[in-house]
C-alpha cells in the first residue's frame, strides 16, 4: 500500500549524531513530497526550528514538534495537553538542583528539555510522584506529560490533514520514536537506532541515518 504520508524523525535519522543534515536524504524527502506524498517531520525539537527546517527542505511545514506536544499544519498549530504539568515538575527539581535546560527551551511550550549531562536516574526518582515521564533521546532529556508521544501528535496532524492515520508510514531511530514506529502500519528503524526503536519498527534498514531514510523510502516504492 502506498502511504498517505510519511512521518520522519529528525535528529539521528536525517542527521548524524552531530546534528548535521544528510543532504541526500533531504533531497529524497523533497522528491517524495513533490511527488504527492506529504512528509511530516516528527521531532523532539521546538516548532520554530522544525517548521523552518521543513520549509527550507522544500516541504510544506507540517510538523509534529516537542515529541507530540505541538503540531502544525497549513500554518495552524495546536498545543496538546496541559503544558503546566512538566513545568511544575521541573520547578520541583530546580528547588534541589540547578539543572541546565536546552537553549531551545526559550521556545519550548509543552515540555521541558534538559541537557544530557544530568543524572537521568536521579531525575526520574525525584519525579516519581508527578504525572510525567522522563525520556532520553541521545540529544536531550525530556520531561513530558504521561500521554505525550509522537504518535498522539501524529494522530492530531492526520486529523488536521484529513488523512487516515492507518495509512501513514514512519521512520525513526530513538526511544521517543517507539510509539510512532509501533503505531504506524509500516515503520522503519535506521540501522543506528536504539534497541527499543528496532524492536518497535516493522523493518530495520541496512543503512544508518540518511542512508537508512533513503532505503526506507525505496522500500515504500516512493523513490
Amino acid at each position: 500500500m502506498k502511504p498517505a504520508a510519511v512521518a520522519v524523525d529528525v535528529d539521528g535519522t536525517i542527521t548524524d549524531m552531530n546534528k548535521r543534515l544528510d543532504c541526500k536524504a533531504t533531497e529524497a524527502l523533497y522528491k517524495v513530497h513533490k511527488g504527492g506524498v506529504p512528509i511530516i517531520l516528527t521531532t523532539g525539537n521546538v516548532l520554530p526550528i522544525a517548521y523552518g527546517l521543513s520549509r527550507f527542505i522544500g516541504l510544506d511545514g507540517t510538523v509534529v514538534a516537542e515529541n507530540g506536544g505541538v503540531v502544525c499544519h497549513d500554518e495552524q498549530f495546536k498545543i496538546i495537553g496541559d503544558p503546566t504539568i512538566p513545568k511544575k515538575a521541573y520547578e520541583h527539581l530546580n528547588q534541589m538542583l540547578d539543572l541546565e535546560r536546552l537553549f531551545t527551551d526559550n521556545w519550548r511550550v509543552s515540555e521541558v528539555a534538559l541537557r544530557t549531562s544530568c543524572d537521568v536516574k536521579w531525575v526520574r526518582e525525584q519525579l516519581k510522584d508527578f504525572p510525567v515521564k522522563v525520556q532520553t533521546t541521545g540529544f536531550a532529556v525530556h520531561i513530558m506529560q504521561m500521554e505525550h508521544s509522537k504518535m498522539n501528535g501524529l494522530k492530531k496532524v492526520a486529523e488536521m490533514m484529513g488523512i487516515d492515520i492507518k495509512k501513514i508510514a514512519a521512520i525513526g531511530d530513538s526511544d521517543n520514536d517507539v510509539p510512532m514506529l509501533r503505531g504506524c502500519y509500516r515503520s522503519f528503524a535506521v540501522s543506528n537506532a536504539s534497541k527499543a526503536a528496532k524492536e518497535a519498527a516493522t523493518e530495520v534498514t541496512d543503512g544508518d541515518h540518511g542512508d537508512g531514510v533513503i532505503q526506507a523510502l525505496q522500500r515504500l516504492r516512493l523513490l
